[in-house]
């Protein structure tokens, strides 16, 4: 090999070398196990935390000009449905998984009413004693369809 093809070659092996060694902070990122399956030497991913007030929490849904924010002090609480889409929806409705165990709380969506396509509506919610901290999931329904998980966003 001629000189100036040593020079390359080795001036790229340090390169590669050095990225891999620099430490940005960050936790190393999962990589493709020979199982099949992602791993990571980071460990699990913490719980996530909010400072809001206890036994307070705001979840919200949000898709394609459908805003649903529900927000909890403790069983109780308001769900504001934004419907910027082109469709007419059903009556809210809602139910919890609980953290510990999954099973289904019906929760209660207070005088609901279906809500015109670029309207908006706000409702009471109730949660049958259930709280804030026993929420596992907590799922929108729209009649009887199933729209999803909202997301604790505070």
């Amino acid at each position: 090999m001629k000189p100036i093809g040593r020079f390359v070659v080795l001036a790229l092996v340090s390169l590669v070398a050095f990225a891999a060694c620099t430490d940005d902070g960050n936790p190393p990122a999962a990589t493709a196990a020979t199982g099949g399956g992602p791993t990571s030497s980071a460990g699990p991913t913490p719980a996530e935390t909010f400072s809001g007030a206890p036994g307070t929490a705001t979840y919200t849904y949000a898709l394609d000009g459908l805003t649903v924010t529900v927000e909890l002090d403790g069983s109780e609480g308001t769900m504001l449905v934004e419907n910027e889409t082109e469709h007419d929806l059903d009556a809210p409705g809602l139910y919890v998984l609980d953290a510990a165990d999954g099973h289904e709380i019906d929760g209660e969506v207070l005088a609901s009413a279906p809500v015109p396509a670029g309207d908006s509506a706000t409702f009471d919610v109730a949660l049958d004693e259930i709280g804030v901290e026993e929420i596992g999931l907590l799922v929108l329904l729209f009649g009887a369809d199933n729209y999803g998980a909202f997301v604790r966003t505070a």
